[in-house]
């Protein structure tokens, strides 16, 4: 019996070392969490792919920059500057005022030529922009000095003047300026010539043929290799005076011969048509070919001696202060001298605008004065007159100095736009309100004077209701602008369309604006004319989709069918969605249009290749383009509860054409995962450093891709959604098991597809039920972190639950679930001593915290008894306190002899459920009793160690007490007590060794309470 007790004794120690490592093998071992796409854990020490930390402003200081910016703008300046296309023309523009005014050396020529470099083709020799490309791909629309070949000697002009000829081959450039000579019609078109080419592309004009000869004398020697073209040049310059009386323009120029073609695009386009006629025919020396006579009857139809100007015609004093210019030098190449030169130049030269430089005119309206618009040609074309007249002279050097400031406006990049930045666009105003309501920045903003400039935005005519995309400016609302920049007139940019009435009517349901205006506009024009301009035509190819607005209607079916683009259909829907939500018309679904149309338009232009979809009904290559259109397309079939097309494919396309260097390509890239729930792992790291890499303080916008020709006035509004609104990826660790009254420490790091480093309007909070409210710090690596205490408390035990949440400008932009198990190590002593009649139970509890031993104040042991497996009573342990442990104690007198079973638990505020300590059983009176049996005791501890640390004690200590109080029968149904013996083993110390046992273990700590 004794080797049988030695050998459970040994079984309990061993099981004593194994249990408490392989518990802490499981709460303190290596644990990854990882819960999905957007979310990962890692333990201390363990964390990877870190957030790459720069010296360089993050893209969070970049975008509370540009907000910054723009407040400080409108503070200053009473606008928003807006960022327009730098274009060839309107760099030469710039370039030959600042030449002409002496003040070309003020400005970085090398990156104004690197500028124009960058638009040149080594393989075609030829420059092209989006003007130019404008030029070739509008065959429905002609713009006015943007032909291709008014492009290219834009940047020969310019070369020039920046002494860089040097970098092009002069010859090819010759070379190519002649290949767009028409020999049929003597004049020179706007692209090389071709027997083939139809109207208008093949039509001679005035215009093309000016800048074609005035490059050609520039770079050539002499003309002598082209006597006959220059003899044919002359005939047909002088072929286009009108010679017929009965004609208003009697004595002026055509720009072509065509009668159902306008070149100039404008009315009363005489003088600017002559002007080209008379500069073109003095370079070859020839003025005076023409018919001076009644050329000058002419200029003095134009000529208004009570205010001395040149006016377009009698009753219009539009661009009065550019024609004033051009009526000046006219006069004096011609010989006019019944004006009074004096007085016409001194309109022109006193007329100049609040920033420098000229309106295109002044218009008298009584005693009211108010200036129209100013554009870069109109300077141009002011300066070019007065240069050529001699009077620039007359110009202080102040004077130079502000017109030579005020093109400063106008740039953009190294390069200069049509439009100068106090023009503000629908496109901007809505990206600004859009960005700022993003960062709960709207009351930031101005939100009375946006309601007014969208407001005077507004058109009323008696066809539709629409705004338009330019707005009102100071107090007057622009309706066209004469040099046609790209962001109003082009494909699909126009100056009216249901992109611009979507814009704004957005712009005011985001400023709370939207009821106002309804007070004073109805709304449901706007719905009427919206379904109204669906082209339902079946014999074209896109039947069912929408035109521009419903005005486009009153056209030829062919012009229509020419007219649709994809983005008019997106901003139709954007706008019904709109309208119908705020009036409250029900669902989109219900409205009165063909949705069967628009769903045949849209498929009928899918492509699917290489298990790649995607909608490409333009003929278009840009992937970025392709990305915004399937984002278009996609967006619209959801809208209609029509959207059945395979995800794989158009993740497959996303995949196959993302490119991180273009921020329109990384936009719909995410705009389309988003809306379909794809799950695309993008790379934030090469997304995050791209958006830093287009920025530029210079403009305080971003470029389109990396190449930093392209700019576009929603790149912002781009960045600022994917920053607020793209999952956040999260990666935090903590200790997964802590001990009561220690330190847990979690740190987080977070990103999106913006945002790898967040900023001072960041807040990040560990949120618990128990804890409150923990704040994270940031620390010197962007992560952040806090440390906390676990409290000795029950309401702490056994785990601690929260989330970490996190919070930017006040918006909730994640949360991540936080779960750690806490323990203690608990002592439990117990020594049964037991004869014939009684037992006597006691049990030593303490608890082992970071602050030392501890007593368990307020708590109970409960046993239950059990005679012959029938439930006999329960009975409360008895309860003494001492500073570092609790003494139990129980003691039982048996009244009948059987089979007792004794289950002991401990009840407290860590464990209201109980915890269940050991089983003790024993027989009374039977012959030959056996020992009490342990094996219940080994259940009792093994259950109680789950989610605690405890130091068995008490399971050897029982083995000793029953080595002690073993009972002998001597005959059957009589018992005799054998006197209990003590062992010599008495001092516990379980720090030391388990098998050492001391029945007063914790009273040599005798300070009892």
């Amino acid at each position: 019996m004794k080797k049988l007790n030695r050998v459970l004794v040994c079984c309990n120690i061993l099981m004593l070392v194994s249990f408490p490592l392989a518990f802490y093998v499981f709460f303190n071992g290596s644990i990854d969490n990882p819960l999905d796409f957007h979310q990962n854990t890692q333990e201390n020490n363990e964390i990877s792919d870190l957030p790459y930390l720069s010296s360089q402003k993050s893209n969070y200081e970049i975008i509370e920059e540009v907000f910054t910016q723009l407040l400080d703008q409108y503070s200053t300046q009473g606008y928003l500057s807006q960022v327009y296309e730098p274009s060839l023309q309107a760099t030469y523009y710039a370039l030959y005022v600042l030449d002409a005014i002496g003040k070309l050396d003020q400005i970085n020529q090398t990156e104004v030529a690197e500028y124009i470099m960058a638009h040149y083709d080594d393989t075609t020799h030829i420059f092209t922009d989006q003007y130019s490309n404008r030029y070739l791909n509008n065959f429905h629309y002609y713009y006015p000095l943007t032909t291709l070949l008014e492009v290219n000697c834009y940047a020969l002009l310019s070369l020039e003047m920046l002494d860089s000829l040097d970098l092009i081959d002069l010859q090819i450039s010759i070379d190519y300026i002649w290949s767009c000579y028409n020999p049929i019609t003597s004049g020179f078109i706007g692209l090389p010539y071709d027997s083939t080419l139809q109207e208008p592309l093949n039509i001679s004009t005035l215009d093309n043929t000016f800048f074609a000869i005035t490059t050609l004398d520039l770079l050539m020697n002499d003309w002598i290799g082209f006597s006959g073209e220059r003899t044919a040049i002359i005939g047909f310059i002088n072929s286009l005076q009108i010679t017929d009386d009965t004609d208003w323009g009697f004595g002026a120029f055509l720009n072509d011969h065509s009668s159902s073609f306008r070149s100039l695009f404008m009315s009363f386009e005489h003088i600017f048509s002559s002007y080209y006629a008379l500069k073109s025919l003095k370079i070859f020396g020839m003025e005076n070919s023409i018919n001076l006579n009644i050329f000058n009857l002419y200029l003095e139809s134009l000529y208004h001696s009570d205010d001395n100007q040149f006016r377009l015609g009698e009753y219009s004093s539009a661009l009065n202060l550019v024609t004033s210019a051009i009526g000046l030098e006219l006069s004096d190449l011609t010989g006019l001298f019944t004006i009074d030169r004096t007085a016409v130049s001194n309109f022109v030269l006193n007329n100049r605008n609040s920033i420098g430089n000229w309106d295109q005119a002044v218009m008298l309206s009584g005693e009211h004065i108010y200036r129209e618009q100013h554009e870069l040609i109109d300077t141009y074309q002011i300066i070019r007159c007065l240069k050529e007249s001699g009077d620039i002279s007359l110009l202080t050097l102040g004077e130079k100095d502000q017109i030579a400031n005020s093109l400063d406006m106008y740039q953009n990049y190294k390069g200069y736009s049509l439009l100068s930045e106090d023009y503000m666009s629908m496109d901007l105003i809505s990206s600004v309100i859009n960005s700022f309501n993003l960062f709960s920045k709207i009351t930031d903003l101005d939100i009375q004077y946006l309601y007014s400039i969208i407001e005077g935005g507004f058109y009323d005519s008696p066809m539709e209701d629409c705004f338009l995309q330019s707005v009102i400016k100071d107090g007057e609302l622009i309706y066209y602008f004469r040099s046609y920049p790209i962001e109003y007139h082009g494909y699909p940019k126009l100056y009216s369309s249901h992109k611009s009435t979507y814009l704004a009517l957005d712009s005011l349901q985001k400023l709370f604006k939207l009821d106002d205006f309804e007070l004073m506009h109805n709304l449901l024009p706007f719905v009427n004319n919206i379904l109204g301009s669906q082209f339902l035509d079946p014999e074209f190819d896109n039947f069912g989709a929408f035109l521009p607005k419903s005005s486009y209607t009153s056209l030829g079916s062919e012009y229509q069918d020419s007219r649709i683009h994809l983005e008019y259909s997106y901003y139709a829907i954007k706008t019904l969605e709109l309208l119908v939500s705020f009036l409250d018309l029900g669902s989109i679904v219900d409205l009165s249009f063909n949705k069967g149309a628009l769903y045949g338009y849209l498929t009928r232009n899918l492509y699917e290749i290489n298990d790649m979809i995607y909608f490409n009904p333009h003929d278009v290559s840009d992937p970025a383009t392709l990305l915004e259109h399937n984002y278009y397309m996609i967006y619209i079939l959801k809208s209609l509860d029509l959207f059945d097309l395979d995800l794989n494919n158009i993740s497959s396309f996303i995949l196959q054409n993302i490119d991180y260097g273009n921020i329109k390509n990384i936009y719909y890239s995410y705009k389309i995962d988003d809306i379909l729930d794809l799950n695309i792992e993008f790379n934030l790291s090469l997304t995050s450093t791209s958006v830093s890499q287009l920025y530029s303080e210079k403009i305080n916008g971003f470029y389109e891709n990396l190449d930093k020709l392209t700019i576009n006035q929603d790149i912002f509004l781009w960045i600022c959604e994917m920053a607020r609104n793209d999952h956040i990826y999260i990666q935090c660790n903590y200790k997964k098991s802590v001990k009561l009254g220690s330190v847990n420490t979690i740190t987080a790091f977070f990103s999106n597809l913006i945002f790898e480093e967040y900023g001072q309007l960041t807040s990040v909070r560990f949120e618990s039920a128990q804890f409150g409210i923990l704040d994270l710090e940031k620390q010197f690596d962007n992560s952040y972190q806090v440390n906390f205490r676990i409290p000795e408390e029950s309401k702490f035990y056994p785990s601690v639950e929260g989330n970490l949440i996190i919070y930017d400008h006040n918006k909730l932009i994640g949360q991540f679930p936080i779960s750690f198990q806490t323990k203690f190590e608990q002592n439990i002593e117990c020594k049964p001593i037991q004869d014939e009649d009684s037992l006597e139970i006691n049990i030593n509890v303490s608890r082992i915290f970071s602050s030392g031993f501890e007593a368990v104040y307020n708590s109970n042991i409960v046993v239950d008894m059990f005679w012959d497996n029938y439930f006999l009573t329960s009975k409360n342990f008895s309860r003494e306190d001492y500073e570092e442990f609790s003494k139990f104690s129980f003691f039982y007198e048996f009244e009948t002899d059987g089979s007792y079973k004794l289950e002991i638990t401990l009840y407290d505020e860590f464990y209201p459920q109980g915890l269940f300590l050991l089983q003790y059983n024993t027989d009374i009176g039977a012959p030959d009793s056996p020992l009490p049996e342990e094996s219940g005791m080994g259940n009792g501890w093994i259950l109680a160690l789950v989610g605690v640390g405890i130091n068995l004690l008490f399971m050897i200590g029982a083995i000793k007490g029953i080595r002690w109080l073993q009972m002998k029968p001597r005959n059957r149904g009589e018992r005799i007590t054998i006197k209990k013996t003590e062992s010599k083993k008495q001092q516990i110390d379980n720090k030391v060794n388990l098998d050492e046992l001391k029945q007063e273990s914790f009273e040599r700590r005798n300070k009892k309470k």
